[in-house]
């Protein structure tokens, strides 16, 4: 038998009227009543460090005969005393067993304690043990740029990356708005993403300190805010003196570890109008590269295509090719052409092998 219960929820501090915490799915049903005393016993998670801040618990009340409804309390603390209290939830459930669902994420990153109450009409209450300390992973991490030193960066438009607690699908999705800021002004702001990377869609200054910090945010009004531990710095590396395209890698592609072949090029004179087409042997255009889906066909002198500094690729993934034509569809196998023009100068080619999927 499944089904939902609904009880009253009576949450306390941040927890606020949002309505119904829990999610009850029946998942046994016989009461053993052979056993004289009445009892309550509360299975969690196998390890004290949760890795869900909405984790499930499986409530057994054992010793209550026939009577029915079972009415339940569910207690979440902060301390083991229960003097701080974040969840307290009452429901009804018929069966014995139930497995119980927490939708609304538990404090971040804090230590949590929980106990469950059980009683029939006309009955008298248990009460389980207090288990706990239960260790709830932070809501919002940020990963890189992170390093409290400070991070000297080398490209002008880094990946910033970041991770969240897993939630109960019931609980929604963890939406993110991101900052980058200089001297405490945002610079760069983007709101309600999905993903968690972001990668600017402009230039940042070089020699310039920069900070950025990231609000996640649940359809319910949960959210939490973290800045990095410290600033990161762009560093102006010598200028290229020439322009040029390099050989692309990995060739031939694709390999059992990377889908696409990846470009660099170096711009030695800045406003160069650049394009990298990729051809057939018969010149006859297969996917253009740049201008791509941004359109920015003049250059800055610098170097193009590199990876983010201490991640574990070269390849930065805005210039490559994943053997696609303009169409979307996967191209025949064989050799194919980069063909590179900055203005109307000589265009420089690379030899492609595309070994097909």
């Amino acid at each position: 038998m499944t089904g939902r219960v609904r009880g009253r929820d009576r949450g306390r501090r941040w927890w606020g009227r949002w309505g119904a915490s829990l999610l009850l799915r029946v998942t046994a049903g016989l009461a053993p009543s052979a056993l004289p005393a009445q009892a309550v016993l509360v299975d969690g998670p196998s390890r004290p460090q949760l890795t869900t801040a909405t984790p499930a618990l499986q409530v057994r009340a054992i010793g209550f005969g026939q009577s029915r409804p079972i009415t339940l309390t569910l207690q979440v603390s902060t301390t083991a005393d229960f003097t701080s209290v974040v969840l307290d939830s009452t429901f009804d459930a018929i069966d014995s067993t139930v497995a119980v669902q927490i939708t609304r994420p538990l404090p971040s990153d804090a230590a949590v304690f929980w106990r469950v109450s059980a009683r029939v009409p006309a009955g008298p209450q248990a009460l389980s043990a207090t288990t706990g300390p239960w260790q709830v992973p932070p809501w919002l991490t940020l990963l890189s740029p992170n390093s409290p030193a400070g991070n000297p960066l080398d490209i002008r438009r880094p990946l910033f990356v970041w991770r969240s607690a897993p939630v109960t699908a019931a609980t929604g999705t963890w939406r993110y708005d991101l900052e980058i800021t200089e001297d405490g002004r945002a610079q760069i702001a983007s709101s309600g993403l999905r993903d968690t990377t972001f990668r600017p869609f402009i230039d940042l200054q070089a020699n310039t300190s920069y900070r950025w910090n990231v609000r996640a945010w649940l359809p319910t009004g949960a959210s939490t805010r973290v800045f990095s531990q410290g600033s990161f710095v762009i560093d102006d590396p010598p200028l290229p003196t020439s322009t040029i395209l390099y050989q692309n890698f990995p060739n031939p592609f694709p390999t059992p570890v990377a889908q696409a072949t990846c470009f660099w090029f170096d711009v030695g004179q800045g406003g160069a109008r650049i394009s990298l087409d990729i051809v057939d042997l018969r010149g006859n255009l297969v996917k253009r590269i740049v201008p791509g889906d941004d359109n920015v066909e003049r250059f800055d002198a610098g170097r193009f295509g590199r990876g983010v500094p201490g991640s574990d690729s070269n390849c930065g993934n805005q210039f490559t090719w994943n053997g696609t034509g303009t169409d979307g569809r996967t191209v025949k196998p064989g050799v194919y052409l980069a063909r590179f023009r900055a203005d109307n100068g000589t265009p420089i080619f690379r030899r492609i092998l595309f070994v097909g999927r």
